[in-house]
């Protein structure tokens, strides 16, 4: 294969990989199609439970029609390791490993906004935003504390209130964390968000008396599953363990998540895309929400 030709090879959810042979000046060609099957070893139980291995994943391949894939009608590779966007394998005939990435014509983002001096107690508005940006159309969704006439509400935020955070923070009293993510963390944080909305919405929340808390343990959700298949992100555990979390240590439920999202930026400050680069990335006068 010449140096401007690349493979690519799209998996379906129904078990069928095609096999498309790119060129830098012409449209990509289906050159091959198979079968796929995800298969896992089952290994003898180890009496002695701590000697016991995890079992091997494997993927077999098997070519449809007069086809080959990897110059074979029939074949097996292992899976090393995967993440959240890659999987590396053994191929036989093949020398080392190979990683494979997955390629996503979409973007996806987080962002984490919370304020002080806005409510009676001086807490304010604190929650996480999800962002799909698909065919030039961004996508919001966002659960947590917000303002509603100056009190302090919890549930799915509505696009008047979040639209006004997608800027840069407005001095000390803010903090505004925004970091782009893969598909599949974006679907696990989508998942938590829309839980928590679906729990205001049907009055079914966590804690009904401190309120607050229920932001608590939503940020502190949506914030682990970053790292949940890979360490993406230098994070802090609110786990209520003094001295390690200090947080929950100094402050009241209504302020720590000011105070988590203000050190999450601090180790993140590298990932954290500016206000300007956003700007670029995601066409806000196409900001859609659902």
């Amino acid at each position: 294969m010449s140096s401007t030709e690349a493979r690519l090879y799209e998996f379906d959810g129904e078990g069928v990989v095609k096999v498309l042979q790119v060129s830098r000046d012409a449209k990509a060609r289906e050159v091959a199609t198979a079968k796929y099957e995800l298969v896992e070893e089952t290994l003898p139980m180890e009496m002695d439970a701590s000697r016991q291995k995890a079992p091997e994943r494997q993927i077999s391949f098997t070519a449809t029609g007069k086809n080959r894939i990897f110059g074979r009608t029939n074949m097996t590779m292992k899976v090393v390791s995967y993440d959240d966007s890659s999987i590396t394998c053994e191929i036989p005939g093949v020398a080392g490993t190979v990683r494979w990435t997955r390629v996503d014509p979409d973007r996806y983002f987080i962002i984490l906004v919370a304020r002080q001096n806005e409510f009676y107690d001086n807490s304010g508005s604190a929650f996480p935003m999800v962002v799909k940006l698909a065919g030039g159309v961004p996508k919001v969704d966002a659960a947590g504390t917000y303002s509603d006439a100056g009190k302090a509400v919890f549930g799915a935020v509505p696009l008047e209130v979040y639209k006004d955070y997608l800027r840069e923070a407005r001095g000390d009293s803010e903090v505004i964390l925004r970091l782009e993510i893969n598909s599949r963390q974006y679907e696990r944080a989508l998942k938590i968000v829309q839980e928590w909305q679906r729990r205001a919405r049907e009055h079914a929340l966590l804690y009904s008396d401190v309120v607050s808390l229920n932001n608590v343990i939503l940020v502190r959700g949506i914030t682990e599953q970053l790292n949940l298949c890979q360490n993406d992100f230098d994070l802090y555990r609110l786990d209520y363990s003094y001295p390690k979390d200090w947080i929950t240590d100094h402050y009241s439920p209504e302020f720590i998540p000011f105070f988590f999202f203000k050190e999450l930026r601090r180790r993140n400050e590298a990932r954290h895309i500016e206000y300007k680069k956003f700007q670029e990335l995601v066409p806000l006068p196409n900001l859609a929400s659902r």
